[in-house]
C-alpha cells in the first residue's frame, strides 16, 4: 500500500503516539483488505461509547489515547449507557454514571461532537452524497451506503476512531465503486406492513452473504422502513449495503414470502406477559415520534415504557409538544442511551420485554439476557395501552 511522506512520518511516530497508533490500525486494515492507498474522509461516527460494553479496560485505553490527539473531521458518537443529564431516569448506579460521563468527556477532549446517536444522519452528521466516511454503527453505515449514498465500510470502534484522528481510511471495500453491486438477490412477495416486518426481512437476508444485497418485489419503502431493513441486515450478518432492484439480473435469487416472514415472527416472540416496553432501536426519528404520539392519543400505556431518542430529535420533539404528549400517555422518553445495550431491566427488576425492533431483540436477548417479544408498534399500542 502506497503511503505519502506525511503518512510514513506519522506512522513512525513523528506526530505523536496516538496518530502513529491510528496509522498502524489503518495500514494493517488496508493491507488486509488489499487497499492501494489511504483516502480522505469527511465524516466519522464512533462506537465504543457505552460503559456497559467497553468497561474499565476501554476507559483506560481512551484516557491514554486522548493525551495527544484531536479528530480531523466531523465526528459523532454512538449512544451511551444512560441519560447523561439525568442518570436517575433509568436508575443508573452512581459508579456506572461516573465512568460513563468520563468516557464522554474524553471523546469531547478529542474534539468529538458529543451527539450520542445511532442515527447520526438525523440532524447531527449527514455527509453529502458520494462522500467518503468512516461509520462504525452497523445500522447507520448500511443506511449511509444504501439510502444516503455515502461510501463507508462497517468500521469497528477502533478503526472508526483511527479514521477520525487521521481523517483517512483505506481505499477498499465500499469506498470502491466496483464493490457497490449486489452479490445476491432476495425476491420478496411477503406483505411488509410495518417497519418491524422490514427488520425481520433484514434479519433473514443478512445471513445470506457478506456482499451487498439486492431486493426485488418490494412495493413501497420509506426511509424509516429502510432504516429497519438495514438494522436487521447489520444484526444477522456482515453485508454492508442493500440495493432495490427492478429484477434480479441473473443473480442467485432467494425467495422471501409469507411463510418465511411468519417463521421469523414466531421465533422472536416467546413471552406471555412482558414487564416493560422498549422502543427506539435504532433511535426514532421525529416523524416516528409523532406517529407514536398520535397512536397513543387519549390512551395510556399499561406497562413501563421507554422510548429512546437522540438529544437532537428529543429537543425538536419537545419544541412541538410531542414529549409532553407522550409523557401524558405514561411513556418515559429517554435521551442518549441505547435500549439494547443498557441494563435498564436489571436496574429496575425487569426481565421480560416487548419491542418493535428485530435488531433490538437480538441484543436484548444476548447482551442483556431478556426474554423478548417482537411486535409491530400498532400491536404494542393495542395490547398495552387503554
Amino acid at each position: 500500500m502506497h503511503l505519502t511522506n506525511y503518512e510514513e512520518a506519522a506512522l513512525k511516530g513523528e506526530y505523536g503516539e496516538a496518530i502513529a497508533s491510528s496509522y498502524r490500525v489503518l495500514v494493517a486494515l488496508g493491507d488486509y483488505m488489499g487497499a492501494d492507498r489511504l483516502i480522505a474522509i469527511s465524516s466519522a461516527h464512533i462506537s465504543g461509547v457505552n460503559y456497559a460494553n467497553i468497561g474499565d479496560e476501554g476507559l483506560v485505553f481512551l484516557e491514554k489515547f486522548a493525551s495527544d490527539a484531536k479528530v480531523r473531521v466531523k465526528t459523532t458518537l454512538n449512544p451511551c449507557g444512560m441519560q447523561v443529564d439525568r442518570p436517575e431516569v433509568l436508575k443508573t448506579p452512581a459508579d456506572f454514571a461516573t465512568k460513563q460521563k468520563r468516557i464522554i468527556e474524553i471523546y469531547a477532549k478529542l474534539g468529538v461532537r458529543t451527539a450520542l446517536s445511532c442515527v447520526p444522519y438525523e440532524y447531527d452528521n449527514k455527509p453529502r452524497k458520494g462522500s467518503h466516511a468512516a461509520w462504525a454503527e452497523s445500522s447507520a453505515s448500511i443506511y449511509g451506503n444504501s439510502i444516503l449514498g455515502i461510501m463507508t465500510n462497517r468500521e469497528s470502534a477502533i478503526s472508526s476512531l483511527a479514521a477520525a484522528i487521521t481523517g483517512k481510511v483505506p481505499n477498499a471495500g465500499m469506498h470502491v465503486k466496483e464493490n457497490r453491486v449486489a452479490g445476491i438477490a432476495v425476491s420478496v412477495d411477503a406483505e411488509l406492513d410495518s417497519t418491524t416486518d422490514f427488520g425481520m426481512l433484514g434479519l433473514y437476508a443478512g445471513k445470506l452473504t457478506s456482499k451487498p444485497i439486492g431486493f426485488t418485489g418490494i412495493k413501497k419503502m420509506d426511509r424509516f422502513s429502510g432504516k429497519a431493513l438495514g438494522a436487521g441486515i447489520g444484526t444477522s450478518g456482515s453485508s454492508p449495503m442493500f440495493i432495490i432492484l427492478k429484477d434480479s439480473n441473473g443473480l442467485e435469487t432467494i425467495h422471501f414470502g409469507k411463510k418465511e416472514l411468519n417463521e421469523i415472527k414466531e421465533s422472536l416472540s416467546n413471552v406471555e406477559d412482558p414487564q416493560m416496553i422498549l422502543l427506539g432501536c435504532p433511535f426514532y426519528a421525529l416523524q416516528e415520534v409523532s406517529r407514536l404520539a398520535s397512536g397513543l392519543r387519549g390512551r395510556r400505556v399499561t406497562k413501563p415504557t421507554y422510548l429512546h431518542l437522540s438529544s437532537s430529535v428529543y429537543s425538536r420533539a419537545e419544541r412541538v409538544g410531542l414529549i409532553d404528549r407522550l409523557r401524558s400517555s405514561g411513556v418515559n422518553v429517554v435521551k442518549d442511551a441505547c435500549p439494547s445495550l443498557t441494563p435498564i431491566g436489571s436496574w429496575n427488576g425487569y426481565t421480560d420485554v416487548v419491542t418493535d425492533s428485530p435488531k433490538g431483540s437480538y441484543y436484548m436477548r444476548t447482551a442483556l439476557k431478556y426474554n423478548v417479544n417482537v411486535w409491530d408498534i400498532d400491536s404494542i399500542i393495542r395490547s398495552y395501552s387503554k
